[in-house]
This record gives C-alpha cells, structure tokens and sequence, in this order.
C-alpha cells in the first residue's frame, strides 16, 4: 500500500525554508530526474529535517503520467469583484524543509538548493515559522477548522488504487498582511471578519457570523449536506517591512479548495466575497502534486539510489553514461553530508529511525508527529 510523504503530517515544527523553483529553458526530463535525485540524496541524513517534495501539474505528468490524478491542472488565476483577485505564478518545483533547529533545516535546503540550481531558476525562497499557539502574525489562531487527524489523512489523500494514491494536491499562496490597516479596526470588528473570536477561536454562531467572513466563506457543503474538509500547513512570516502567512491547502479533490477560492473573491454568484481580502493580498498561486514515497522512488530512486534504480514510468531512464554527460554524478553511492553538530547531538539522542529508515514510520497508528526532522 502506498504511503504519503510523512513530513506532510508532522505537526509542530516551528522552522520552515520554503523553495519555488521553474525549469530552465530546454531542461530535459532526464536532466531533472538527475538534479531531483542528487537533491534527495545531499539533503537525506539521520536527524535531518523533514522534506516534503512537490511537482506543477505539467512537470509530474511528463513525468509520471500513470501516477497523477486527472484533476490536478496548472492554476490559471481568479478575476474576483470588488478589485479582489488571485494572481497565477504556477511554478515547477516545491522542496519544503522544516525542523527544530535553525542549522539542520537551513543546511538541507541549502544543499537542495545547489543541487538544482543548474537545472531550475529559484522564484521564491521564504524562511517561515510556528508560534507555538499556532497564531497568525494578524493575530488569530490559524488551523482552527482543521479536521482531526483520521479525517485529515482521508480529505488529504488520493485513495488506494486511483492514480497517485497517497499522495495529495498542494494548493499555494503567499498572503500578504496589512496590519495598520487591520489593527485599526475595533476588536469587534476584526472578529466579524474572521467569524471567530480572537482570544480562543471559537466559531460564531450562524445568526451573527457575517456571510462574508472568512469563516464562512471557506465553509463548504455536500449534496448531504456535510461540510467538505480540507488540511491546511500555513506557515506565517515577518520581516519588519512585509508580514503574512504562505497557506498551504492539501486535498484529495481539487474542486474542494477551487470552490472555496471562487466565494472568496466573488466569482461563486452570489455576489460577496471574504472581507479578509480587505486586509490581506495574495501575491502568488500555485497548484502542487506532492506524490506519495512510492512514487517519489519511482520516480528519482531511493535516498542512495544507483542509476541503474532510477527508472520513471513516464518513460524517462538515467543510466550510468548519461548520468557522467549531465554532470549528475549518481553512479557512486550518495555521500550524504556531515550533519551539524547539533543535528549529531540529535540522532544521538533520538528515538527515531530517521529518514534512511522512514519506513518505519508508516507502522504507526498515527501519521501526526510533532518533532520527527527526517526527510518526508
């Protein structure tokens, strides 16, 4: 049975290194299977941080055409009312690396990067973080309407037997916040725009929440009447001079989070849109397959893949002569990289497998960790 990427489902870990990346010009399938290879293998240690990959539509379907789902696509923007809109930057490549220690998560995205670099132009590189309550920088708590965490793996993932099972459809925006203009408004006025009150997250009843919410925007129903799920990963930023959050959608069904985007911006029918966008502005968007273990292995091979074991469904097939002509250098065992001092002290101390041994983790009753920095 397939198994998603783990660090999809690592809860807690308060540093974050975000990478969007778009092919160069003219670079061949078998050239990125070589760069995503030696990324995995350079970034892959014992105690290193969590590593979730994810593919544009386009890209993963070149690649893997047998394990995408039909209704993953590019996204092609929204035009909403009242001046609102969600631009399109549909990029290529998302590696997001997230742990407890500063170094270990900074060093595995730095080698990704490397690794890449000939292959892919870097478009955004965001260094988030977790407050610990899980506030926003605008000051609410974020993930409140996440579901638990049976119903979090079955909204997430592709079912078992359908193209792409276990893995899921990543949908990505960078928000940005404008605070004097939000901390201007009363208290009052800054729940009506949430639905929720700000000390403790609790949801307003149906009677006073405004329809134009942010909570009630984002609610949506089946024919039954049963509210369609989906897991959010946002993770905030801040500098002094730009604040907001990069939200991070995960679903099984792409409908589920394009429904949500057309009542936010006003292009559902009936005419209102999420008066967060008052306050808040997304500036990128993208759509993202992040494929199951299974495939990811198909795909690029194992951790210390040998480039005989590097074979894509897709047709595209690194061999050990082709491998020297792309400068991959993957016919020798990967050499992972010295791990930081802390991130020794780590496995030293830890419990954990790690990712040599992620397997192990799959056994598990549950998916949710919250300290587990392995390759995801």
């Amino acid at each position: 049975m397939p198994q998603p990427q783990p660090g999809l489902f690592t809860v807690h870990t308060h540093l974050h290194f975000h990478q969007f990346l778009t092919l160069k010009p003219g670079t061949k399938p078998s050239e990125v299977v070589a760069a995503v290879t030696r990324a995995r293998m350079d970034s892959s240690w014992i105690g290193g941080p969590n590593i979730v990959w994810g593919f544009g539509p386009d890209l993963w379907r070149s690649l893997m055409p047998e394990s995408t789902p039909a209704d993953v696509a590019n996204f092609e923007g929204i035009h909403g009312i009242d001046g609102v809109s969600a631009p399109a930057t549909q990029w290529d490549i998302w590696v997001w690396c997230h742990g407890s220690e500063y170094d270990v998560v900074w060093e595995a995205a730095r080698y990704i990067h490397i690794a890449l670099a000939d292959v892919c132009d870097l478009q955004e590189d965001l260094q988030c973080y977790k407050a610990a309550d899980s506030r926003d920088p605008i000051g609410f708590i974020d993930g409140s309407e996440n579901p638990a965490l049976d119903e979090a793996l079955e909204v997430s993932l592709v079912p078992d037997g359908e193209p792409g099972a276990a893995g899921t459809s990543v949908f990505i925006q960078k928000w940005i916040h404008n605070l004097p203009a939000f901390d201007a408004l009363s208290l009052e006025g800054q729940e009506d725009v949430f639905g929720r009150s700000k000390a403790d997250s609790i949801e307003m009843e149906d009677d006073v929440k405004p329809a134009t919410s942010h909570v009630a925007r984002n609610v949506i129903l089946d024919a039954e009447g049963n509210e369609r799920h989906i897991f959010r990963l946002n993770t905030p930023f801040a500098s002094v001079d730009e604040v907001g959050t990069l939200f991070i959608g995960c679903t099984r069904e792409t409908d589920r989070l394009n429904t949500m985007l057309s009542r936010m911006f006003g292009t559902s029918g009936d005419g209102l849109t999420d008066h967060l966008t008052k306050f808040s502005t997304p500036v990128t968007g993208s759509w993202f397959f992040a494929p199951s273990m299974n495939d990811l292995t198909a795909a690029f091979g194992g951790i210390n893949a040998l480039p005989d074991e590097i074979i894509v469904s897709g047709g595209v097939e690194i061999n050990p002569d082709e491998a020297k002509e792309l400068g991959a250098d993957i016919n020798l065992p990967a050499q992972a990289p010295t791990a930081p001092v802390s991130a020794q002290a780590e496995v030293q101390t830890s419990s954990s497998p790690g990712s040599l041994n992620i397997g192990s983790l799959m056994g598990e009753s549950s998916y949710l960790t919250t300290e587990n920095d392995d390759e995801a």
